[in-house]
């Protein structure tokens, strides 16, 4: 064995980091390919916000010649001000089943916080700072992954265990069926507390998309527990960002935000996506010069939508709003031919959240974990 870090400093380097998984995932008919394009934007902090609020070192592992690990560590300076932390990251981790390497692979990362000032980590975050693949599948290995939620060999389990991570936080996934789907009972409580409480529920208007992000962020200022310390609300302009990397994936009728009648203020959100791993599972990472035609395709036939963030302020929680959101959203996709949903991820923490998903039907199948360690 001939195992030594390299730093990725240049193009060549860069398509070592990106392909890595390629390899590693070949025999793996569960994982969905990322478009390689995207991870390299992300990677060179195009698409993400993460990047622009501190430092961070990308690397990746080698055998001889052979590239056989792959990490960024980094620090958010701004998230560590605003919760008065010394927090370390890292991301986008992928490795062989060695805990030689995988042990090299946190060395590194944790060598160079420490020079940096950190005195804890935690991970794998987004690479985005966002819901983006976040955290190592814990349960729940036996089917592909809905977009941006995480997939990872098992062993990767052992790999952070045996190196000394402890467990720091848990998210759930929740899959429904629209044939499952509690209509009757639904409809019955949701027209009553629209009525009652004097609120509607809109779909987001992408002529006014800068209005709609302005309403988006004053719910999450509501709506945000003083409890989430690892929760920064983001900026108008962070959401800015993460709104124009999602654009190429959403569908107007599946971002639904809860208004009062009588002012139009906004009192809830949910935010979802058509599953696209669906149609980037054909197409190996590749857009050109075929994989373009294959997404045209393909994403005619996509049947699952992922919903991954909701939010309700707290005078209107308790007052069915969550049901009400939850019901339009569903009623959208059905209508639209989209027959599965997942409701994801969602933290261990927010139990009023967990208690909506399971009550509207929803099925918890695969959990995430997010692990910590002082250094």
């Amino acid at each position: 064995m001939n195992y030594h870090i390299v730093k990725v400093t240049n193009n060549r380097l860069l398509r070592a980091f990106i392909n890595f998984p390629y390899e590693l995932y070949k025999d793996d008919p569960n994982w969905v390919p990322l478009i390689k394009l995207y991870t390299k934007q992300t990677v060179k902090g195009k698409n993400n916000m993460l990047f622009s609020n501190g430092i961070h070192i990308i690397y990746i592992l080698k055998d001889g010649k052979q590239t056989i690990g792959r990490l960024i560590a980094g620090i958010d300076y701004k998230k560590n001000e605003e919760t008065d932390t010394k927090r370390g990251y890292i991301t986008l981790f992928e490795c062989i089943n060695d805990n030689k390497a995988s042990s090299m692979l946190f060395d590194y990362a944790i060598d160079w916080l420490r020079n940096n000032g950190m005195n804890w980590i935690e991970g794998p975050i987004s690479p985005s700072d966002g819901d983006d693949y976040r955290a190592l599948l814990y349960r729940g290995f036996d089917s592909p992954p809905v977009l941006f939620d995480s997939y990872n060999p098992k062993y990767y389990l052992d790999l952070f265990e045996t190196y000394g991570f402890e467990k720091y936080r848990d998210f759930y996934a929740f899959h429904f069926v629209a044939d499952r789907f509690p209509t009757d009972r639904f409809v019955k409580v949701v027209e009553y507390a629209k009525k009652k409480y004097n609120f509607r529920i809109d779909t987001i208007n992408i002529k006014n998309i800068d209005g709609e992000i302005e309403d988006i962020r004053a719910v999450l200022l509501k709506a945000v527990p003083d409890s989430w310390t690892h929760f920064v609300i983001p900026s108008v302009e962070d959401i800015k960002k993460e709104a124009n990397m999602l654009m190429k994936f959403l569908d107007p009728e599946l971002v639904c935000i809860a208004r009062k009648n009588d002012t139009n203020e906004p009192i809830g959100f949910v935010v979802g996506t058509p599953d696209y791993n669906q149609v980037f599972i054909k197409m190996n990472g590749r857009l050109f010069p075929f994989g373009i035609f294959k997404l045209f395709y393909y994403r005619k036939k996509i049947t699952r939508i992922r919903i991954f963030m909701q939010f309700v302020i707290p005078e209107f929680q308790g007052r069915a709003v969550n049901a009400a959101i939850f019901y339009s959203y569903m009623r959208n996709a059905k209508r639209k031919g989209l027959i599965e949903a997942e409701g994801s991820t969602v933290g261990e923490e927010n139990a009023q959240a967990l208690r909506v998903l399971e009550a509207a039907g929803g099925k918890r199948y695969k959990t995430y974990r997010m692990y910590k360690m002082d250094i």
